[in-house]
């Protein structure tokens, strides 16, 4: 994986019901939506960084952060959407 981007796109609509509301539980106890949308992004080298956009209806707010500029709320949603990729490629 390494220098390898892992992108995926995933509708709450068309995953199985239990995983949907795994993700969308994940999303409330990240406080997702309270996360500032432009972080710079400070990373170091052999650091993974990440962007993770939500649509919800009418609105979009993506999260941009890195291995160590990740808020500590974030990291399981992050790790669980990185295996949920894994899995699908």
């Amino acid at each position: 994986m390494i220098g390898r981007e892992l992108t995926m796109d995933f509708d709450l609509n068309n995953l199985p019901a239990s995983e949907a509301q795994h993700l969308h539980n994940m999303l409330n106890e990240s406080k997702f939506f309270d996360i500032p949308s432009i972080n710079p992004i400070l990373s170091s080298p052999d650091e993974f960084e990440y962007s993770i956009t939500v649509v919800a209806g009418n609105s979009i707010h993506t999260v941009r952060v890195s291995d160590t500029a990740m808020p500590h709320s974030l990291r399981p949603l992050v790790e669980d959407l990185t295996e949920l990729a894994k899995a699908t490629t």
